[in-house]
């Protein structure tokens, strides 16, 4: 594998938040790879270059996996890949819209995780049998799939990228993180991958996001602006292009949690949106747009139904000090304009979360797999995730 010209350590250790005094596994020379466990591949794979600035790395060996082993799916909960999942989600829920997560629809082939789906049914239903049958009394429509979630969390300054290749049926194909009390979310790559039926508007973008959420009464606030969907030159549908007549292709991609104000969003390790307290910046087609978010009378502004995001200025390659103008000119978060968590931004333990969901505005809308999709034996219907990796900056 070829190594980056900056330094990465192996690191053994749990991994870390802000300040902690754990200590790392260290290296004289910089470009030395010390210790080497068995996600060693992973972990010699280049970083984005947007990262070099940020000097040397330290693999995170607990919260990263290669899926080079089998687990086989099972009817219960458990923990698989050296303890480093669960085959549920983190808390009892079973899944937004008319999703219902099932422990066995999650299993490791010996090179990917996978995640199937087919429909639900309440007739010998696999467990966890659902509290909440006939969600949103459509249970023509109901999808059984499932959901994985790290038995161990990440925290800022933290880098994480996935290969994944999305399933091609109308749901969405998500890695994500959230925290345990689920009020701030980070969404690596959230894409509605199939075109069929009704769907080949959404099917050609990949969603990145954060989410700021209050739990009582539910409100959740996230930017909403044009730059949240990423498109891929001469990609039509995610679905049709991870599928790729048989011989699956996939997608990197990461954030890098910076601070509790900065993320960066990467895409097959290029940037191409970052959020910065106040403002963002985003590639789109071919072009950095800078601007910021505005509020009239205590809201959010909109402009063709999308988050309205004043301009400032373009560029063909991302500069820093054109979003930082961007930043000193606005007076509106673009990270939580509302303060759901009190003005300090995205601060908590976060869990890792891969799933497929079938959620609630997509059934609303019809846009939901069909039986001859789902049964359909040359369809791609499972997502597949070659690998996770996570890394942390050297202090």
């Amino acid at each position: 594998m070829k190594i980056s010209r900056f330094g990465i350590l192996i690191a053994s250790m749990a991994i870390m938040s802000c300040g902690s005094n754990k200590q790392n596994t260290k290296s004289k020379d910089l470009n030395t790879i010390v210790s080497l466990p068995s996600t060693k591949e992973i972990a010699l794979l280049p970083l984005p270059k947007q990262l070099e600035n940020e000097g040397e790395w330290i693999f995170q060996t607990d919260v990263s996996d290669d899926f080079n082993y089998t687990y086989q799916p099972t009817n219960s909960l458990t923990t698989f890949g050296q303890n480093k999942w669960r085959n549920f989600y983190h808390a009892a829920w079973d899944g937004p819209g008319v999703t219902y997560w099932k422990y066995n629809k999650v299993s490791v082939d010996g090179s990917d995780l996978i995640i199937k789906t087919d429909r639900w049914s309440s007739e010998n239903e696999a467990h966890p049998v659902s509290r909440t049958p006939n969600k949103m009394k459509m249970p023509n429509s109901g999808i059984s799939t499932g959901c994985i979630t790290s038995t161990k969390t990440v925290r800022y300054p933290v880098f994480i990228e996935s290969k994944v290749s999305v399933t091609n049926l109308a749901l969405a194909s998500d890695v994500w993180l959230l925290s345990p009390d689920a009020t701030q979310e980070i969404d690596i790559i959230e894409c509605y991958g199939g075109k069929d039926p009704g769907n080949a508007f959404f099917a050609k973008s990949i969603h990145v996001s954060i989410h700021s959420f209050i739990r009582k009464p539910f409100t959740d606030y996230q930017p909403r602006d044009k730059g949240a969907w990423l498109k891929k030159e001469g990609v039509e549908s995610w679905g049709d292009y991870c599928a790729a007549n048989g011989e699956r292709k996939y997608v990197n991609m990461g954030v890098y949690w910076k601070s509790p104000v900065h993320f960066e969003h990467y895409m097959d390790g290029e940037l191409v949106r970052v959020l910065y307290n106040k403002a963002v910046a985003t590639k789109i087609n071919g072009v950095w747009e800078y601007g910021y978010p505005t509020m009239t009378n205590g809201k959010l502004d909109v402009s063709y139904g999308k988050q309205k995001i004043t301009n400032i200025g373009t560029s063909k390659v991302y500069n820093f000090k054109m979003l930082e103008k961007a930043n000193s000119i606005s007076t509106v978060s673009i990270v939580d304009p509302y303060e759901y968590q009190g003005g300090k931004g995205f601060t908590k333990a976060m869990d890792i979360i891969i799933n497929v969901e079938a959620q609630d505005w997509h059934a609303k809308a019809g846009r939901m797999p069909r039986d001859i999709d789902l049964n359909d034996p040359n369809k791609n219907n499972a997502m597949k995730v070659d690998w996770i990796r996570v890394f942390k900056p050297k202090k």
